[in-house]
Parts: C-alpha cells; structure tokens; sequence
C-alpha cells in the first residue's frame, strides 16, 4: 500500500498562515482539507479572507503544498448541480505563478451531509470545467446509490470511504475497495495515536501496490478547533509508519 496523501481536515482562520504552511511543508505528502460552506466562507467572512491569503502565500512558492477543498451544505447542493459558486470558482481557477498548476489540488464534495441535490451528468460537468483538479465523493451506506448512478456517466473521482459519516469514530474494520477503476481513500477516527494502528489494518486489506490516502479531521480539534501540535504529530506518526513498511 502506497500513500498519496496523508490529510488533514479543517483548518481554521484561528490559524497564523506561516504556521499553516509550516504544517504542510513537514512532508509532500501533507494536505490540507479546508471545509468550505456558504455559511462560514462568503465574501466578508475571517475564514474567506484567510483562504485567500492562504492561496496568496502559496502562489509562488518554488514546491506547491497539497490543498483540497471539503465542500459542504448549500455550496455542495449546487456543485451537486453542476453549479460553481463564485467563491471557489474564483480559488479553483487560481494557478501556481511558475508551474501554472492549480493551487487547490482536490475537491471533494459531501453529499449526503444535508445535501439534497444529486445530478450525476451535471457533476460531470465539473470534471471538465476543471481537468486540472481531482473530484473525490464519501462513500458509505448513505451515499452508495448516488455514487453507484455518477458511476454510469465517469468513474473520474476517487472515494473517501467513511462508515463514521463524518463524526470522527473509527469503523469496526475497514472495507476494501468496492470498485476495481475508482481509487479508494480512508477517514473515520484517524488520530495521532492511533493512525500507526489503523494504517497496519488498512495495508492489510489493500494489494501491496495500492495508491490511497487518510484524513483525519474530528481527532485533531483542540476546544473545538483545529490544533496544529495534534495535526503535526498525526502526520509524523503517520510518516513513521510509511518508513518503517518501505519494501
């Protein structure tokens, strides 16, 4: 089993942008899953005017971290609908100044958190608006008839298996891949202390050559709040385990 990304879920505007990207710079494989809602994230709102300061910091850099959006609620109804909010139409659209990459990497949208509208050959839309971006949906017993549908137009998105829907507890096992030519990624109670042990069961059921990625986001509040002394040992931790099973 290979790791694509080790992510880490919903950082906040209580963060300093230097100790942010200093987060991201620990590893290559490091990732951001930054939560984007119309209720926290429009125009006018601290956590809009840190993203764009974020992706401002990023924009030169010489190495691109790796940034995600999380879309939620209304924001994930209309992309859902082949809909762009003008907000993150205008961060998807923003591009590294010396490789002409996008700053934002993957975009995954929450449906079944909430959301109500499921458009299966408009979402394909989405997929060419933005080749450059790599679309990933949750997949679980709430979501698997939608994604069994989008399956029949594209199998161009990845899947974020999470049997906790999202509340950060860790699943009685893990479920291997349901579809051969969809990349399957892993959430559901990842923390520092136990992302070595959740690793070992994940490799377990995966083929040796497997390409996947893990996120934790519940295990690394603080007081409700993204920590980065949480976030940096559940990333260290987890590069240890990538050391220790190199064949």
């Amino acid at each position: 089993m290979h790791l694509r990304y080790i992510t880490m879920s919903d950082p906040r505007e209580n963060l300093s942008i230097e100790e942010t990207i200093k987060l991201l710079q620990i590893s290559p494989l490091a990732e951001l899953g930054i939560q984007a809602h119309k209720s926290a994230m429009i125009v006018g709102m601290p956590r809009n005017e840190w993203m764009n300061n974020l992706l401002d910091a990023v924009e030169s850099l010489t190495i691109q971290p790796n940034l995600a959006l999380h879309v939620n609620y209304e924001w994930c109804d209309y992309m859902s609908n082949g809909l762009i909010p003008s907000e993150i139409a205008g961060w998807l659209s923003r591009k590294n100044n010396k490789s002409n990459k996008s700053l934002i990497k993957r975009v995954q949208l929450n449906i079944g958190d909430n959301t109500t509208t499921f458009v299966p050959n408009k979402i394909i839309g989405l997929f060419k608006c933005f080749p450059d971006c790599e679309f990933i949906f949750p997949f679980n017993q709430n979501t698997k008839p939608q994604i069994y549908e989008l399956k029949k137009f594209s199998t161009k998105f990845k899947l974020l298996f999470d049997a906790s829907y999202g509340i950060g507890r860790s699943p009685d096992h893990w479920d291997t891949p349901v579809y051969k030519d969809i990349q399957f990624g892993y959430a559901g109670g990842m923390s520092a202390d136990n992302v070595e042990y959740n690793l070992n069961k994940i490799s377990g059921i995966l083929p040796q050559e497997y390409d996947t990625w893990i996120d934790a986001e519940g295990q690394l509040r603080r007081a409700g709040l993204f920590d980065i002394e949480l976030a940096r040992n559940y990333l260290l931790n987890a590069l240890r385990w990538k050391q220790s099973n190199i064949r």
